[in-house]
């Protein structure tokens, strides 16, 4: 296993949760039935909520670094790569010999974007903080989590309230667990799908959503709904909707509620409104919707921000 060097780096925001390695196909249909057809484009890509939200955080400038466990085959290693290409840091990443890295199958249809994934998760084992990931944490502005690795993630919530370190917390659709309601409840930024906080308060009412939910710590609240865009609250009463953008061409929305909560945790880091911070949101990921994979934007919001400096 590899470990974080006594000398400790620091990083504006840490993540904890599990990256993969995708392996996306653009098909001309889905079948139930045995066939044989030819796909339409095909491409591999890094993947994972928390890690792909840190690829857009780290594209648009921001220092960022993973914690989680990998294996040391060559899934790892593409998983590696493709963080680091888009200014993650692997600091805080622990490589299990002999293990395999979490890797999906991603079937997009080509006609409307809809998608069939098949999941291989990894046998790496469960994620333990070490005295240099507590540091990693305790010097950064915000930590982001998504119920991955929860005991790591409890321990590193701790770790980031001692020091002032904001919490985020990503509720994406299919990712409910009772066992992870404390670390929603911990956090300062949530933003959930409204699949996640439906099943999280047992009902569908967007008013009682927001009374249970826009709760101490809480500094502002995000419902993602897709197509029908974003609700979003602040304490004190303010409340509004993001309406979504559309692709110029809609291609795969792999990734789109990732890339949004890394386009929204940047604005929310550099002081901007609550409704700037989800416009910029909901642009970066209809944009990301426009090419195949989840963080097919990725590239060009790295064009975009060296362009900004080059321009200083």
């Amino acid at each position: 296993m590899t470990s974080l060097s006594a000398s400790v780096s620091s990083m504006e925001v840490v993540g904890i949760g599990a990256a993969t390695l995708d392996d996306l196909w653009l098909v001309p249909e889905f079948s139930a039935q045995e066939c044989v057809s030819q796909a339409v484009q095909h491409i591999q890509m890094g993947g994972g909520p928390v890690a792909t939200a840190l690829c857009v955080l780290g594209c648009l400038g921001r220092s960022t670094g993973l914690i989680d466990c990998v294996g040391d085959d060559a899934s790892g290693h593409a998983i590696v790569e493709g963080l680091l290409s888009n200014g993650v840091s692997a600091e805080g990443l622990h490589t299990i010999p002999g293990a395999r890295s979490a890797s999906a199958v991603i079937l997009v249809r080509q006609q409307d974007g809809a998608r069939q994934i098949h999941y291989l998760p990894s046998t790496a084992g469960d994620l333990k903080l070490d005295s240099a990931h507590l540091q990693l944490i305790q010097k950064a502005r915000l930590l982001h989590i998504n119920g991955r690795h929860e005991d790591a993630a409890r321990e590193a919530i701790q770790a980031a309230k001692a020091k002032g370190v904001l919490v985020s917390f990503d509720g994406g659709a299919g990712r409910y667990r009772d066992s992870i309601r404390d670390l929603v409840l911990q956090s300062e930024v949530r933003i959930l799908s409204r699949e996640f906080a439906s099943r999280f308060c047992g009902c569908d009412d967007l008013d009682h959503l927001f009374k249970e939910l826009l709760t101490p710590p809480a500094q502002v609240l995000v419902i993602t709904d897709g197509i029908d865009g974003s609700h979003v609250a602040l304490p004190g009463g303010h409340r509004f909707h993001q309406p979504a953008y559309s692709a110029a061409t809609l291609v795969d929305t792999t990734g789109c509620g990732d890339v949004y909560h890394g386009a929204f945790l940047h604005g929310w880091l550099e002081g901007w409104s609550a409704e700037q911070c989800a416009d910029f949101a909901s642009r970066i990921a209809a944009q990301n919707a426009e090419g195949l994979g989840g963080r097919w934007v990725c590239p060009s919001l790295l064009d975009h921000a060296r362009q900004g400096l080059a321009d200083r």
